[in-house]
C-alpha cells in the first residue's frame, strides 16, 4: 500500500508478521514547529526517515501487525461471527439514524466487504478512492460519472460505520475495520465462499 507492506511467513517453526515503511510520509508523527511568526505548536506531520521518528515507526509497524493478526483470529467461522451476522441482516438505527441491512449472501454487499477487508488496508488503513477502485474496474467514462461512484462509496462508508464495521481514523481521512467488522466480514466470506452450496444463487 503505497510503498509499504505486510508479510507474514514461517520461520524456524514460528508464525511472524512483519510491517516493512519504505514510504514513512504516508504516516503522521507529533512534531513541534516553528511558524513564521516564531510560535511554536504541536502539529502532525508526515513521518521521516530517520532516527529521530523511529519511536514513531514502531507504534505504526505494532499497530499494523497487530491489526493483521487480529484479522487473521476472526477468520475462522465461529459462534460469535454467526451471532453478529444475525444483527448485520437487520436495520439499525445509530445516533438517532437508520442505518439499511446488509445481506451476506448478496454480491453487490459481498464484493464491498472483500474490498473493505483487504490486507493492505492493516498498514494505515483505506480511503474512498481506495475502496472506488476495488468495486469498479473500469475507469469511470467522464467526470460525472467519477462524482457518482465517490458518493456512492461515500454512502457505503457511513453504511458501514452505521454497522459498526468499520471506525474512522482521528485527524485523517481514513478508515479502519474494527474488530467486530472484522469477525462480521470473515464470517461472511467463510458463509459464502466455504459453507453455502455454490449452486444456490443459480437455483434461486
Amino acid at each position: 500500500m503505497a510503498g509499504n507492506w505486510v508479510k507474514v511467513y514461517d520461520k524456524a517453526s514460528v508464525l511472524r508478521v512483519e510491517t516493512v515503511i519504505n514510504n514513512p510520509r504516508e504516516f503522521k508523527i507529533l512534531r513541534v514547529v516553528t511558524d513564521a511568526d516564531g510560535q511554536r505548536s504541536r502539529r502532525w506531520c508526515p513521518m521521516r526517515k530517520g532516527v529521530s521518528d523511529l519511536w514513531r515507526s514502531f507504534q505504526v509497524g505494532m499497530g499494523s501487525n497487530r491489526r493483521y493478526l487480529d484479522a487473521l483470529a476472526a477468520a475462522p467461522l465461529k459462534g460469535e461471527g454467526i451471532a453478529a451476522l444475525d444483527a448485520l441482516c437487520r436495520p439499525r438505527t445509530r445516533n438517532g439514524r437508520r442505518v439499511a441491512r446488509f445481506s451476506p449472501l448478496n454480491p453487490t454487499d459481498l464484493a464491498l466487504f472483500r474490498a473493505v477487508i483487504a490486507g493492505e488496508h492493516a498498514i494505515v488503513g483505506f480511503r474512498n478512492h481506495d475502496i472506488t477502485r476495488r468495486l469498479y474496474s473500469r475507469p469511470p467514462a467522464d467526470r460525472d460519472e467519477a462524482h457518482r461512484r465517490c458518493e456512492r462509496v461515500s454512502r457505503l462508508i457511513v453504511k458501514l460505520r452505521g454497522h459498526g464495521l468499520i471506525a474512522k481514523v482521528p485527524r485523517a481521512r481514513l478508515y479502519r475495520v474494527t474488530p467486530h467488522g472484522q469477525r462480521v466480514i470473515a464470517a461472511a466470506i467463510a458463509l459464502h465462499d466455504h459453507h453455502y452450496p455454490l449452486n444456490y444463487l443459480a437455483a434461486a
